[in-house]
């Protein structure tokens, strides 16, 4: 086995974030989570090259998103040292129980009967694919909820913008005169009133 030199040991460079104006704050938790993978790599042993470690160096390389961030988390459970697996999985069991995770009990009784190395890091891959897939979940949940409600909200405001219209109409033609409405009718014909005022003519003798 052969110590890598400092600079295959650094951390890949990290390109430019395209962000999302409508999404800052999840760009900033995804910085941050990127952060905390990152430091996670850099103390993990490296003493020799693997398929893990090139599939993590070209992840961290790639434009930064959820779906390489979470495939990362993953492989991070094949190199990080002994002290690291350890934390991890409380820290994760904690997370699951406290979430209410399906199969938590089971996983939890799998860790306490193994004591190998290698199925404690199959167990915490597992624990994490269970994790995420929760939480992708949730927000397409979150999504579809925020969408039929802008749905639900557009198709109301319609509704109401077409009754008001329907009512306007049938004020504005029940309140105006029949005169405005058909101005080419003839004027009506005088009364007895009218012709009982009629002038007398001069030399009539009326």
């Amino acid at each position: 086995m052969t110590d890598l030199s400092l600079e295959e040991q650094s951390l890949p460079s990290r390109p430019g974030v395209v962000r999302d104006d409508d999404e800052l704050h999840r760009s900033d938790l995804l910085e941050q989570f990127y952060l905390t993978l990152g430091v996670t790599y850099l103390a993990a042993p490296r003493l020799e090259p693997s398929v893990v470690h090139e599939r993590l160096d070209r992840l961290f390389r790639d434009d930064h998103s959820w779906r390489n961030a979470y495939e990362i988390e993953q492989l991070l459970c094949f190199v990080i040292s002994e002290e690291q697996l350890e934390t991890e999985l409380e820290r994760r069991l904690a997370e699951a129980k406290a979430l209410k995770l399906e199969h938590v009990d089971v996983i939890g009784k799998e860790l306490d009967a193994t004591t190998s190395s290698s199925a404690k890091r199959v167990v915490l891959h597992r624990l994490l694919n269970d994790l995420q897939w929760f939480y992708a979940k949730r927000v397409q949940h979150r999504s579809a909820s925020k969408r039929l409600m802008l749905r639900v909200s557009s198709l109301f405001m319609v509704a109401l913008v077409a009754l008001f219209l329907v009512l306007f109409i049938q004020f504005f033609a029940q309140g105006t005169p029949t005169a405005l409405l058909n101005p080419q009718s003839p004027p009506p014909a005088p009364g007895p009133a009218a012709s009982q005022s009629e002038p007398v003519a001069p030399g009539t003798g009326r």
